[in-house]
């Protein structure tokens, strides 16, 4: 699977997680589908954020929770290579 489709589950599941977390704590009632959801893209695009900004930190999260899953790990190299030119995201 490609790191960034991880990194979105993983960002979405667990904001939305929290979020429908702490509304059933707080207040006491069942979660509605509409602040799950939001809270899922809220939290997918943070982490996909996070991951633009610390690559290499996300990258080494990542690996960490596939490694416990059974998703199939990511291969990354530990290799630093110097990239000159316009940055390829």
């Amino acid at each position: 699977m490609n790191q960034y489709v991880i990194g979105f589950l993983f960002g979405g599941s667990l904001i939305s997680f929290l979020g429908a977390l702490s509304t059933y704590s707080v207040e006491k009632k069942q979660p509605t589908t509409k602040s799950v959801m939001r809270d899922f893209i809220i939290g997918s695009v943070l982490f996909l954020l996070i991951m633009q900004l610390l690559p290499e930190s996300s990258a080494s999260l990542l690996s960490y929770i596939t490694a416990f899953s059974f998703m199939p790990s990511l291969s990354s190299s530990d290799d630093l290579d110097i990239q000159v030119g316009m940055p390829q995201f």
